[in-house]
C-alpha cells in the first residue's frame, strides 16, 4: 500500500478522464475484484498464441503476488470456472482481448493503435460462465506487459524487488477497485540503458552467481536485466561490451532472452552495426592496425555484414558510423578527412541494410555524435535525414549539444545517450551514483523540449548502486510531466515513500538530497581534485556526519523485510561517499596541518583519514558476504576500476611537522545560494535541488533568446546581496556546468557589482578541452569580476542571463 500510494498520486501516466482511481488494497469494497481472497486465487489467462513476453510478465507476477501473499497463481491458456481470472492479452494477438472488444465488454479506441499503452478495467460476465474478471488489454506486447505489471505496482511491489531486495510487505489478501485505467503513451519511444565499465561488478559478479557455466555475463544475468527494463517501463538495452565480457551475440542463448522479453537491441558509439569489437574483433588477433576504413575495407565490410545477417527477424536499432576499435577516434583518418571517411562508411552500412534485410527507411539507425564524431558532425557530416542523431553529455551528466530547430524537424528524431557513471577524462566515477534528480530532469527535459524524444539510453555501469537515479530517468521518459525540473527534487522523497514506507519518507529523502547536493560539487570519486578550502571540506563533513548517524538512528526501525534493501540504497552510497570525503580531505588537512607546524592537528586528521578508509573497506566487504545473503558477492568494489589517488591509503605526515608554526588560512569565502536572489524577472525561477548549492536560477521554461551586449537592459536578470570585506574581493558567479545548446548560442552573463557597467563573461567550455578538466568535476564554470569595498558589509551584484540555459549555482566572494 505504501508504494501504491505514491505511484497512484504522482507517477504513474494515466488519463485523468476517471474518477476513482484504479488500486489495489487488502481490504473488501463494493464492486472490487479479489485477486487473491477466501474462495479465489484468480489464474492469470492469456492466449497461448500471443507474444512469448506476455508469457513472461505473467510468470513474474504470478511470483510477485506470491510474495504478498504466500498463495500460487497459475499462469493458463484457458478460462477455468473454478476462479475469478485475470484476463490478460494483446489487441489482435489475443483471442481473449480480441472476443471482449467484439463483444463489447471493453472499449479500446484510446488503446488500439497506440504505441505500448494498456487497459486494465474490472469486466461483469466476460465470458460465459464467468462472473467477472480483470481484464488487461496492451495495445502492443509490451504494452501488455506493462499492463501486468502495472497490477504489481498497485499491489506494492517495487521495480526493484530482485534487483535491490525491495521486499514487499505480506497481506493475505488483495483486491483490486476502481475505474479503468488507460495509461498514455509514453513519452520517450525507444527508452533503456547500456550495462559499461562492468569489469569490476557486473562481470565478476554475473560470472559467479548468475552464469558461472559461462564464467562470464550470461543468458541468467541477461534475463534478469531484460525484467527490470520491464518493470521499469523501459524497452531498450546496449548490452555489456568491455573486453572481460563475451559479446552479447556470441551466445544465441542472449540473443533468444532479447525476443522473449521483447527487448529491443542496440549498441553504443564505437559498436557500429550490433558488433562489440572488443571480444568479437580482438579475439581473432586483430587490433586497431586492420580496424581501418581506408587500408582494410573488405574485412571491415565482412565483419558487419555477418552481424547484419544474423540480426534478421530481432527487434533491433543500428548504430552508423566508426571509431576505433573501442573508444578511440577513427583510425586512419585525421580531422581534415574524417568527414569524408565517415560519409563513405554511412553510405556502405546504409546499403547493406538495404540489401541483407530491407528499405533502410523501415529500421531504427542511429548515429551517435560522441566526443570527435561531434566534432565531424559540426564539421559538416551529412547524417540521412530518417536516421536518429543521438545526442550526448559529456559523461559527467550535461548535454554538450542540442537539436538545432532544422535538426528537430528530421524524420528520424532525435535520441540521448546520457551518464550515470563513466570511466574516463578527466576522472572516472563508476563507484557511487550522485546524479541528482534535478539535474537529469534539467537536462533530460531541456532536450525533450528541443524534440529528443526517440530514445534515451542511460549508462548505468553496473546497475548497482544506480538504481534510484536510472529509476527516476526512466520514470521522466515515460512521463516527461512527471517530474520537471521545478518540483524534481520532490522524487526523492515520493521514492523513499514508495520503497520504505510514508514513517520513513522525509528521513531518508533528507540523507540521500545532502548526499545529492554535496555530490553535485565534487562527486565522492572526484573531490581529491577539487579546491576546497578547509572552511568548505569541514562543513561538507559535518553534513555528512550529521545524516551517517540519521542512517544508523533509523535503521532499527525499518522492517525486517526492508533491511537489505536499506543497506543497498541507503547506507552504503551515502556512508561510502561520506567515508570518501572525510578519508580525502582529512588526508589534505594533515598535509597542511603539518606544513604549518600544527602537530596536533595533523595526528587528528590522519586518525580520522585511517579511520575513514578502514570503514570504507568494512562497508564494502559487508555488502558483498552479507547482504542478501551474499547475493551481491562481488557487486561492488572501494576500488572500482582499479586505480585512482582517491582511492590510496591516507598518507602519514606527521613524522615531517614543520618545526615552526605558520598560519594556515581555513577559508573565508562568502556564499549566496543561486536562488536566494533579492529581484529577478518574471521568467526567472529558482530550482531546488539543483547546482553547486542545492538552489539555483535559471530562466524556465527556457527561452531560446540570446542577447548581446547591446540588449542588456531586455535580458533577464538575477539580482543580489553579497557580502565582501574592505579591500579588494574577488567574486564568482559560478554557473552550471552545462553547454550551449546548439552551435549558434553562447553561455555568457553580464555582471554588474555595486550599479556599475556590467562586465560580460563567457562560461562556456569545451568537452575533453582546458577549463572543462575542471569545471565537470567541480560542478561550476566561474565568471570572475573584481570589487574594491570601501568598508566590510552588502553589495548589491545583477547577473543578467544572456543565453538560453545559463544556470546561477551561487555567488561566491572572497578577499584577494
Amino acid at each position: 500500500m505504501r508504494y501504491l500510494a505514491v505511484f497512484v498520486s504522482g507517477l504513474l501516466a494515466v488519463a485523468p478522464a476517471f474518477c476513482k482511481d484504479l488500486q489495489v488494497t487488502s481490504i473488501p469494497q463494493q464492486g472490487d475484484f479479489p485477486i487473491i481472497a477466501a474462495g479465489n486465487v484468480s489464474d492469470i489467462v492469456i492466449d497461448a498464441d500471443d507474444a512469448p513476453v506476455v508469457a513472461v510478465a505473467a510468470e513474474a507476477v504470478a511470483g510477485d503476488m506470491k510474495l504478498i501473499t504466500g498463495k500460487d497463481m497459475s499462469v493458463v491458456n484457458m478460462v477455468s470456472s473454478d476462479c475469478l481470472p485475470i484476463i490478460a492479452g494483446t489487441i489482435g494477438e489475443s483471442d481473449f482481448i480480441d472476443r471482449l472488444v467484439k463483444e463489447k465488454k471493453i472499449k479500446v479506441k484510446d488503446v488500439k493503435g497506440k504505441w505500448e499503452t494498456f487497459l486494465i478495467q474490472i469486466v461483469d460476465k466476460p465470458l460465459p460462465g464467468v462472473a467477472r474478471a480483470l481484464v488487461i488489454a496492451g495495445s502492443d506486447p509490451r504494452g501488455t506487459a506493462f499492463g501486468l505489471f502495472q497490477l504489481s505496482r498497485l499491489a506494492g511491489v517495487s521495480p526493484y524487488v530482485w534487483w535491490a531486495d525491495v521486499i514487499p510487505e505480506e497481506r493475505p489478501e488483495l483486491y483490486v477497485s476502481g475505474d479503468p485505467m488507460i495509461s498514455k503513451e509514453p513519452s520517450v519511444r525507444f527508452r533503456g540503458m547500456f550495462i559499461n565499465d562492468e569489469d569490476f561488478g557486473l562481470n565478476p559478479w554475473a560470472s559467479k552467481k548468475m552464469d558461472p557455466e559461462r564464467k562470464n555475463i550470461g543468458p541468467n544475468t541477461y534475463a534478469k536485466v531484460a525484467e527490470l527494463l520491464l518493470r521499469l517501463r523501459a524497452n531498450t538495452l546496449w548490452p555489456a561490451m568491455h573486453a572481460c565480457s563475451e559479446a552479447f551475440w556470441a551466445n544465441p542463448a542472449n540473443v533468444e532472452v532479447a525476443r522473449r522479453y521483447d527487448i529491443v537491441l542496440g549498441s553504443s558509439h564505437c559498436e557500429q552495426m550490433l558488433r562489440d569489437n572488443e571480444w568479437e574483433w580482438r579475439r581473432q588477433g586483430l587490433g586497431e592496425k586492420e580496424w581501418n576504413w581506408k587500408t582494410n575495407k573488405k574485412m571491415v565490410q565482412d565483419y558487419w555484414a555477418k552481424r547484419v545477417g544474423e540480426s534478421r527477424g530481432i527487434d533491433a536499432m543500428y548504430t552508423l558510423g566508426m571509431r576505433g576499435v573501442h573508444d578511440t577516434g577513427m583510425n586512419g583518418y585525421t580531422d581534415e578527412d574524417r568527414v569524408e571517411g565517415l560519409t563513405d562508411v554511412i553510405r556502405w552500412q546504409r546499403q547493406l541494410l538495404a540489401d541483407s534485410i530491407g528499405d533502410p527507411l523501415t529500421l531504427p539507425q542511429i548515429f551517435i555524435p560522441y566526443k570527435e564524431v561531434l566534432e565531424a558532425y559540426n564539421d559538416g557530416l551529412k547524417v540521412p535525414e530518417d536516421v536518429t542523431l543521438c545526442w550526448v553529455d559529456d559523461n559527467h551528466g550535461y548535454i554538450r549539444q542540442m537539436p538545432t530547430p532544422e535538426e528537430q524537424k528530421r524524420s528520424g528524431g532525435n535520441g540521448m545517450y546520457y551518464h550515470l557513471s563513466y570511466l574516463g577524462t578527466p576522472v572516472p566515477w563508476c563507484w557511487l551514483s550522485s546524479v541528482s534528480p534535478s539535474l537529469a530532469s534539467f537536462e533530460l527535459t531541456k532536450a525533450y523540449d528541443n524534440n529528443v524524444k526517440k530514445l534515451w539510453i542511460i549508462n548505468v555501469g553496473d546497475i548497482k548502486p544506480q538504481e534510484p537515479e536510472l529509476e527516476f530517468c526512466m520514470d521522466l521518459a515515460y512521463d516527461i510531466n512527471s517530474y520537471p525540473p521545478l518540483t524534481a527534487y520532490q522524487y526523492t522523497r515520493d521514492w523513499a515513500a514508495r520503497t520504505f514506507g510514508e514513517e520513513f519518507a522525509d528521513a531518508i529523502a533528507d540523507i540521500r538530497r545532502v548526499n545529492y547536493h554535496l555530490s553535485s560539487a565534487g562527486k565522492p570519486e572526484h573531490i581529491y581534485a577539487v579546491p576546497y578550502s578547509i572552511k568548505e571540506q569541514d562543513a561538507r563533513i559535518a553534513e555528512y556526519d550529521r545524516v551517517i548517524a540519521k542512517i544508523d538512528s533509523l535503521r532499527p526501525h525499518i522492517p525486517a523485510r526492508l533491511q537489505d534493501a536499506y543497506y543497498e540504497l541507503v547506507t552504503y552510497p551515502v556512508k561510502a561517499a561520506g567515508w570518501m570525503n572525510k578519508k580525502v580531505f582529512r588526508d589534505q588537512q594533515s598535509e597542511k596541518y603539518a606544513k604549518a607546524g600544527m602537530r596536533d592537528e595533523a595526528v587528528r586528521a590522519y586518525e580520522n583519514s585511517a579511520a575513514a578508509y578502514t570503514s570504507i573497506h568494512s562497508v564494502t566487504d559487508h555488502y558483498n558476504r552479507n547482504i542478501a545473503n551474499g547475493k551481491w558477492n562481488g557487486i561492488v568494489r572501494y576500488l572500482p576500476w582499479g586505480h585512482g589517488p582517491a582511492y590510496k591509503m591516507p598518507t602519514d605526515f606527521t613524522d615531517s611537522v614543520a618545526n615552526v608554526k605558520t598560519p594556515l588560512d581555513l577559508g573565508r569565502e562568502q556564499v549566496v545560494r543561486g536562488g536566494d536572489y533579492q529581484a529577478a524577472s518574471v521568467t526567472v525561477r529558482a530550482i531546488e535541488g539543483l547546482g553547486t548549492s542545492d538552489f539555483a536560477a535559471t530562466v524556465w521554461p527556457l527561452n531560446h533568446k540570446a542577447y548581446e551586449a547591446s540588449e542588456l537592459a531586455k535580458a533577464p536578470y538575477v539580482e543580489y546581496l553579497v557580502p565582501v570585506k574592505q579591500g579588494e574581493n574577488k567574486i564568482d558567479v559560478r554557473c552550471l556546468s552545462s553547454f550551449p545548446l546548439n552551435p549558434n548560442y553562447d553561455l555568457r552573463v553580464g555582471v554588474a557589482v555595486d550599479e556599475k557597467s556590467p562586465e560580460v563573461i563567457s562560461v562556456k567550455t569545451e568537452a575533453t578541452k582546458g577549463k572543462w578538466h575542471q569545471t565537470s568535476i567541480a560542478g561550476y564554470s566561474p565568471a570572475r569580476v573584481s570589487y574594491t569595498a570601501s568598508h566590510d558589509g552588502d553589495v548589491k551584484v545583477k547577473v543578467y542571463l544572456l543565453d538560453p540555459g545559463v544556470v546561477v549555482n551561487d555567488i561566491v566572494s572572497a578577499p584577494i
